[in-house]
């Protein structure tokens, strides 16, 4: 996810960030000093903050990797879904809902770094949504249109129930029935959980079994 190390400076650099992203994914930025982002980076502090200055601008840097990611892996199906017809559109969003899957079962730090986000994580910072994440999810908005609209359900909301249960699956899993907590780890109930948005997204689209 991020970019593979061709100098001592950049390893440096990279380490950091990768401490970050750790770090602001497990305890939330609002938690994680820069000393200890150093530490796990094995650097030392004058050495983090000639690479990033303040932890403000790691954070910008922190998230604007975990939207690229979310990019990457959404962007397309969502675009997909508005060119149409149906049927394809149909297919897109099931591509779109995959994708998200595979993204936050393969790198949990990212839908972590998110939810901190919406629990009010570094709420100094107010413009991340507005300049970067909201162009992106209105994208996925109007792909999730194509076929609510017409089904009468609501594009936001349907597409932000995708997001919240696919975060929520990611971070917390289910108890089995006997007390343990099991999630995306477990290859069954990952499967599980696969055919559940599956069938989720049709039945709002209100599709036949």
């Amino acid at each position: 996810m991020v970019a593979s190390m061709d100098t001592p400076e950049t390893g440096e650099r990279e380490a950091i960030l990768r401490a970050a992203i750790r770090l602001f994914a497990a305890l939330s930025y609002d938690a994680t000093s820069m000393g200890q982002v150093a530490e796990a980076a094995g650097v030392d502090v004058a050495t983090a903050t000639r690479y990033f200055p303040t932890k403000r601008g790691l954070y910008l840097e922190v998230m604007e990797h975990a939207q690229r990611a979310l990019a990457a892996a959404v962007e397309q199906p969502a675009r997909d879904a508005q060119a149409g017809p149906p049927g394809r559109s149909l297919e897109a969003l099931h591509r779109f809902v995959d994708a998200y899957i595979d993204l936050c079962a393969g790198h949990p730090e990212i839908p972590a770094l998110w939810t901190h986000r919406w629990m009010s994580d570094a709420s100094d910072i107010d413009h991340l949504e507005a300049h970067s994440l909201q162009p992106l999810t209105q994208q996925f908005v109007d792909g999730f249109a194509t076929l609510a609209e017409p089904a009468e359900a609501d594009p936001p909301l349907l597409t932000y129930t995708i997001v919240w249960c696919i975060h929520g699956f990611t971070l917390s899993g289910i108890l089995d029935g006997t007390g343990h907590r099991i999630g995306m780890s477990d290859p069954a109930l990952l499967a599980r959980f696969r055919a559940h948005m599956h069938q989720l997204l049709d039945r709002v689209l209100r599709l036949p079994d």
